[in-house]
């Protein structure tokens, strides 16, 4: 399923990874500075969401140069694009 060439595929890689990232490290953030050391989360929330939109990396360069698999590269590229341009306006002042 994941070998299939497709734009939508990449655009759903693109958009569930960066999710489950973000929630996974805010929980491990705040699990380990809370439980552990007893103190206020170290990662503030944008360097979180930098974070998680640097993971679309990955399959981005597994399906462009290992499977050569260009449309669903195509799609990763999109979404990492647009949430990245979305990241830079919220955070602009």
């Amino acid at each position: 399923m994941l070998k299939k060439d497709s734009m939508i595929l990449g655009i759903v890689i693109g958009i569930v990874l960066p999710v489950v990232g973000y929630f996974s490290l805010t929980w491990l953030n705040e699990f380990i500075s809370e439980t552990i050391f007893n103190r206020p989360p170290v990662f503030r929330e944008s360097t979180i969401e930098v974070i998680s939109i640097f993971l679309n990396v990955f399959p981005f360069r597994y399906y462009m140069l290992k499977a050569q698999l260009d449309y669903t590269g195509r799609g990763i590229l999109l979404v990492t694009f647009l949430v990245g341009l979305y990241y830079f306006f919220h955070y602009l002042d």
